[in-house]
Formats: C-alpha cells, structure tokens, sequence
C-alpha cells in the first residue's frame, strides 16, 4: 500500500523531471527564467511544492523546490496589498524547511491556480507574440486557442501579479493556462504531462503562426564569434576591467540579423521579457566594425551617461543606482557580444542578447517590437528584492 509521503515524493519526483524538460529547452525558459509547481499531501495537509529562487530549470533537484502549506497562503489573497519584502518573509513563514531557499516569487499565483501541476516559461514564439499591441494579442489567442487561454494585461510580477492572475483565472474556469503581456505564458494540468504538453502545443501553436505571416523566428545559432566580432574583443577588455569575460556569437545568420535596417535601435527600446533587464540592461552598447580603441571608450562613455540620465528620469529618490556599464555589445553586422564578470555570466548574456534580437526581428516583421516602455523597465532592474541584495 502506498503511503500519503511515497505518493507526494512520486509526484514531486515527476515535477522534477518535467520541469528539466521545460528548462532544458532554451527556447521554453532560459538560464533559470520561468518555475514550475505541484501540490501534493503531506501530514494530511495541502503542501505546495514551487521551485526556489536561483534554481534553474534546466537542473532542478527535489531541494530546489521546497514545500510550503498550500492552505495559509490563502490568507493574503483577498487582503492588503504585501510589498514584495513582506511577501517573502510571509512565504518563509509557511515554509516546511525554515532552511530551504526562497520559493519564487510567483508562488502565491502557483497556490491560487487550483489544478496540481503548473508550468511557467518565457518562450521565444511567445515573447514575439507578447511584444505586439494587446488587442491584436487578444485577437490571436482567440483564433488559435478559443477560450483556452487567460489573457493578462501586463502586471509587475510578485505579489501584484499573483493577485491578478489569480482573478482572470477565477473568471475564466474553462481555461488550461495563462498569458502574460510582455512576460510570458503559464500553462496547467492535473499531471506533469498534460501541463507541459499544453505548453509546448502552445508555444508551437505560436511558431506557426509567426512562419504563416513571414516573421518566423530565426533558429538559435552556433556559439561562435566572427573577425569582426574578435577584433573588438580585446579594445573592450581593455576598457571594461570589471568586465573581464567576453562571450562573441557572430554565425551567418545571427550576423546577417543584426545587420538588418533598424534592429540597433529595435533592441534598445528594451528587453523581451522583464526578467532579462536585470541581467543585461534596458539596452546594448552599440559598436561599429572595426572600432578602435578610443572609439569603443567614447562609445562607453556615452552609454554611461545615457544610463545615468536614465536613471535620474526615473529613480523616486530610494533606489541605488547600479554600475553604469553594458552587458551587451551590439555590432550591426556582425552580431552579439556578451559581457561579464565571469565566463558564466558573459555566455549567458550573450545567449539573452541572442533571444532578445531573434524576437525583436520577429515581432518587427509583424509590425513592430512593443517591449515594456522605459519606467516599467526601471522598476523591474530596480526591484526591491533586488536592491535588498544591494543593500546588504
């Protein structure tokens, strides 16, 4: 006879396993964007096992989706608004391991959503898609999923959206999942399978629809820089000594791309999902081929006073700036140059810059790149969890 403990370990195991097949597919989620849930039994009471903070899919353990009781995280739901730093001390409370890392801070909309697997990624397909005026999204999701998909208007993600996205669920009963403005897609099911499956369905759903109007998504590169690309890479480490790891991705058809009429200025209107801005900034650092030296220290130069000013046109007098350096080079024609402190951290700004110009590029052929406008980026790079870690 199976025990109330085996049977929540099996479930859990099997959200393990589908979360790293959603997170192993970077055009589903990428570098520890999106989180994945179950509820189970434990003890006779409803446990919610979400996966923590600074876990990535792509190599989740059962510790890296700690459990909370589901049922006091209902407390909140209809109550006053909780900053994100209340948020998280309330989580914590209700945590079964006072140990365990954070749970993500989505976990309320992961609580409230009633089936038992929930799946959350930001898809390449989804995030050209996403990135268009809300009514044609709205338009879209109607001939291609009926009433299947939830739609919400952008929300900031933490409490605000959990709260939101709860609501829309609530109105629409029939629906297998969610879609998120500028953000995403969340997808549900009573097993592993069934809410994976309806992801990937979806996001090829959305594939197809891009090819059929000509703005099909180009397909991820090799990692490989090009002349061009390695003959900057030395003026930068020379101007960027905090910076001292380069990640150059320049293969034919990612160079062609970034070649195209206007995608310099595509991508620096902004990130294709919120979650990018915090690692690679609202914009790139724009270089031609072939500058030299002194070129790429006035190119920096003014990056850094458009970040200051950008800064000073939105900061309310609390946040702490951050550095003021990019984290990405753009070099129309020839490609993308990721920036970092370490190796790591320049390989994985260099595959989001990739993601953030492959999706532009589609979305402009549909008419144009929409991300987030300005002040909705500032609050997302300077979230308050996030300038939390700086103040420590």
């Amino acid at each position: 006879m199976t025990s109330m403990a085996d049977e929540a370990d099996t479930l859990l195991a099997q959200r393990v396993e589908s979360s790293r097949q959603l997170g192993g597919n970077p055009e589903l989620a990428m570098h520890g964007g999106g989180n994945t849930s179950v509820k189970v039994m434990r003890e006779g009471r409803r446990v919610l096992h979400v996966k923590g903070s600074g876990w990535d899919l792509a190599v989740m353990e059962p510790q890296g989706m700690p459990g909370l009781w589901l049922d006091p995280l209902f407390e909140v739901k209809d109550g006053a608004r909780l900053s994100d730093s209340e948020m998280v001390r309330f989580l914590r409370a209700h945590l079964l391991d006072a140990s365990a890392p954070n749970p993500s801070v989505e976990t309320l909309l992961h609580a409230y959503l009633p089936a038992r697997f929930v799946d959350h990624g930001h898809a390449s397909a989804v995030l050209a898609l996403a990135s268009r005026p809300e009514a044609e999204q709205r338009e879209m999701l109607r001939a291609l999923f009926g009433d299947g998909l939830v739609f919400l208007p952008y929300v900031f993600p933490g409490f605000d959206l959990s709260i939101e996205g709860a609501r829309a669920a609530e109105a629409e009963p029939q629906a297998w999942g969610m879609w998120l403005a500028q953000h995403g897609l969340f997808t549900w099911g009573e097993t592993a399978e069934e809410s994976l499956t309806r992801f990937r369905d979806a996001v090829a759903a959305c594939e197809a629809h891009l090819a059929a109007r000509g703005a099909a998504l180009m397909p991820p590169t090799a990692r490989q820089g090009n002349e061009a690309l390695e003959a900057l890479v030395p003026h930068l480490h020379a101007a960027l000594p905090g910076l001292a790891f380069t990640d150059a991705r320049g293969a034919d058809p990612l160079a062609a791309l970034s070649g195209r009429a206007g995608m310099a200025e595509a991508v620096s209107r902004g990130t294709v999902t919120p979650d990018h801005v915090i690692r690679i900034k609202p914009w790139p650092l724009i270089l031609a081929p072939g500058t030299d030296a002194a070129g790429i220290r006035a190119a920096l130069a003014g990056f850094g006073a458009a970040y200051e000013r950008y800064f000073q046109d939105h900061s309310d007098g609390t946040q702490i700036m951050l550095d003021t350096l990019p984290r990405v080079a753009f070099v129309p024609g020839a490609g993308v140059i990721g920036l970092g402190r370490s190796a790591s951290e320049a390989s994985i700004n260099a595959d989001l810059a990739e993601q953030n110009l492959r999706v532009a590029a589609s979305a402009e052929a549909l008419g144009g790149y929409q991300p987030l406008p300005r002040p909705e980026q500032f609050l997302i790079e300077y979230w308050e969890l996030e300038q939390a870690k700086l103040r420590k």
